[in-house]
C-alpha cells in the first residue's frame, strides 16, 4: 500500500521558505521510510508532486492458459534442454521461457545460456496470453513421462509475505495426471540479441553436408579459442550465378576446407563482399543435429568488414538459433598448402572404404604413445602398405591403389587419416604429395555416395618426421 505525507507548502512568487505546521511535523515523525527525492533548490519546489510515493511491490505477471499436444510440447522442450548450462550463477538460465500469444494462437519457447540460444514456436489453443519461465530439467522429465494427447498448461502468481518479488508456478494437466512446478518471473529472463538482416538462404542439406565434412578437424583446446570454431566464408560467384559457403576448420595439425554451392539468393551483402565469421563448433554440431535436410535454412548477419557483428542467427522451419561469434582473426589456412601446390608430383588414388577399414584395423595397435602409421608405396605392385607397431603388438595392411611417383614412404598420425577418410563421402580418395616431410593434400575422387551432396573438399594433414 502506498504511504504519503501531505505537504501544505505555499510558495510565493519570490520563492520564500515554506512553513510546516505542528500537526504535519507529527505526521512526518510517524513515517519510517520514503522514496528518495532528487535534490532541488527552493525555486524548483513548484515542480515537485504534492506526495512522496513509497516503492510498491512488482506487478503480478499475467496468468496464462494454454492447451497443446503433449508430445509436440515434449519434443521441443527436450531439444531445448541441451542448451541449458551445467553451471551458472544465474538461476534463470536453468529455465525455459514460455510465452503464450492468444492473438496468433502460438506457444513460443526459448532457452538461452548467454552464449547461444534457441527459439521455437508452434500452434496451440491459447485462451489467455502471458509468459513465465519453468526449470528445464524437471519440465523435460515430467513431459517425457506424460501420456500422448491434450495437455493443459495454466500459470498463477502471488506475492509472498515479506517479499516484493512475485512467486510464479504452473500446473500441467493431462488425462488423470496433474503436476505443479515452481518457476520464475519472465521479466528476469535475458533477451536474445536480435539479428534481422538476411544474408543468404540455402538448402539445409548443403549446410549439413558441409558441417559433417569439416567439424572433425576443429581444436578442442580452449587456449586456442579461435580454432574451436568453424570459419564461415560466404561469397557470390557472379559468373556461375551461385552463392558459395566455404567452411574452414583446423586444430593446427590438419585442415579441412569444404565448399558448398547453391543457387543465388540475390543477397545484397554477398554481391558486394565476402562475409567472414567464426561460429563455435558446439553450436554448429547442435545445428547439424537439429536441421532437416528437406528444409531450407536462412542465415542472418549484420556485420561489415570494418565493423564485424558479434552474433549470427540460423532460421529454419519454426526454429531460430542465435549465437555469439568467436572473436579474433582466423588463420589463413590456404597459405599452409599454397607453396606446395605446384610441387605435387606424387599421387595415390585408393578406394576409400577399403583404405578406411585397413586403417581402422591397424588402429587396434595404437595407444597414446604409438599413433604413427607408416605408409609405403609399391609402384610395381600398385599397392599401398600401411603398418603400425607398439611394444606389445603390430600390424600390416595392404590395399590396391593407383600410384604415380611415390618413391618414398611417409609417416602420419593414424587418427588424422581415419578421420579424413570418414569425412569424405566419395567412392575414392586422392592423396597428393610433394615430399615425405611436406603436408599431404587429400581430396575426394570418383562418385559421391548415394544421397550425399557433391562437395568440393580439401584436407591437409601434416606428416610426422
Amino acid at each position: 500500500m502506498k504511504k504519503s505525507v501531505k505537504a501544505t507548502t505555499e510558495t510565493d512568487s519570490v520563492c520564500e521558505p515554506s512553513t510546516i505546521y505542528p500537526q504535519e511535523v507529527e505526521a512526518l515523525q510517524n513515517c519510517t521510510s520514503f522514496a528518495a527525492l532528487p535534490a532541488v533548490d527552493a525555486c524548483s519546489l513548484e515542480a515537485l508532486s504534492n506526495e512522496a510515493i513509497l516503492p510498491s511491490p512488482s506487478p503480478l505477471p499475467s496468468a496464462i492458459e494454454v492447451v497443446c499436444d503433449s508430445r509436440e510440447f515434449n519434443d521441443y522442450v527436450q531439444a531445448l534442454k541441451g542448451i541449458i548450462p551445467r553451471n551458472s550463477s544465474h538461476p534463470i538460465l536453468y529455465n525455459i521461457l514460455i510465452e503464450a500469444d492468444a492473438e496468433t494462437q502460438h506457444l513460443h519457447l526459448t532457452a538461452y545460456n548467454l552464449e547461444f540460444g534457441m527459439q521455437v514456436s508452434f500452434d496451440a489453443n491459447v485462451n489467455q496470453s502471458g509468459k513465465l519461465t519453468l526449470p528445464a530439467p524437471i519440465l523435460a522429465d515430467i513431459l517425457g513421462k506424460f501420456p500422448n494427447g491434450s495437455l493443459t498448461l495454466k500459470s498463477s502468481s502471488e506475492i509472498i509475505k515479506g517479499s516484493d518479488v512475485p512467486s510464479v508456478s504452473a500446473t500441467l494437466s493431462a488425462s488423470r495426471s496433474k503436476h505443479a512446478i515452481r518457476g520464475l518471473a519472465a521479466d528476469e529472463f535475458p533477451a536474445i540479441p536480435s539479428v534481422q538482416q538476411k544474408l543468404v538462404t540455402l538448402p539445409a542439406s548443403v549446410l549439413i553436408s558441409v558441417l559433417k565434412a569439416s567439424l572433425f578437424a576443429v581444436s578442442s583446446e580452449e587456449n586456442k579459442r579461435i580454432l574451436t570454431g568453424g570459419n564461415f566464408q560466404l561469397s557470390h560467384d557472379a559468373d556461375r550465378g551461385l552463392d558459395q559457403l566455404r567452411v574452414w576448420t583446423t586444430d593446427g595439425h590438419r585442415v579441412a576446407m569444404v565448399l558448398g554451392l547453391n543457387e543465388s539468393s540475390n543477397s545484397y551483402l554477398l554481391s558486394r563482399q565476402v562475409v567472414n565469421f567464426t561460429v563455435p563448433a558446439k553450436v554448429l554440431r547442435l545445428l547439424e543435429r537439429s536441421l532437416n535436410s528437406a528444409e531450407k535454412v536462412t542465415i542472418y548477419y549484420e556485420g561489415l568488414p570494418e565493423q564485424p557483428s558479434n552474433f549470427v542467427a540460423f532460421e529454419w522451419n519454426n526454429w531460430r538459433l542465435t549465437t555469439k561469434l568467436l572473436e579474433g582473426q582466423y588463420p589463413i589456412c590456404d597459405q599452409i598448402i599454397a607453396p606446395y601446390r605446384h610441387q605435387f608430383s606424387h599421387q595415390v588414388v585408393v578406394e576409400r572404404l577399403s583404405f578406411l577399414k585397413a586403417l581402422e584395423r591397424l588402429a587396434s595397435h595404437s595407444d597414446k604413445s604409438h599413433l604413427t602409421a607408416i605408409l609405403e608405396f609399391d609402384l610395381d605392385a600398385q599397392q599401398v602398405r600401411a603398418s603400425l607397431n607398439n611394444t606389445l603388438s603390430s600390424g600390416t595392411e595392404t590395399v590396391d591403389a593407383k600410384l604415380w611417383g611415390c618413391e618414398f614412404c611417409l609417416k602420419c598420425d593414424i587418427r588424422y587419416l581415419i578421420d579424413t577418410a570418414k569425412a569424405i563421402s566419395s567412392s575414392d580418395l586422392r592423396v597428393l604429395m610433394a615430399t615425405p616431410t611436406t603436408p599431404l593434400l587429400i581430396a575426394p575422387f570418383g562418385t559421391p555416395a548415394s544421397g550425399t551432396e557433391a562437395l568440393e573438399c580439401e584436407y591437409i594433414v601434416a606428416p610426422q618426421e
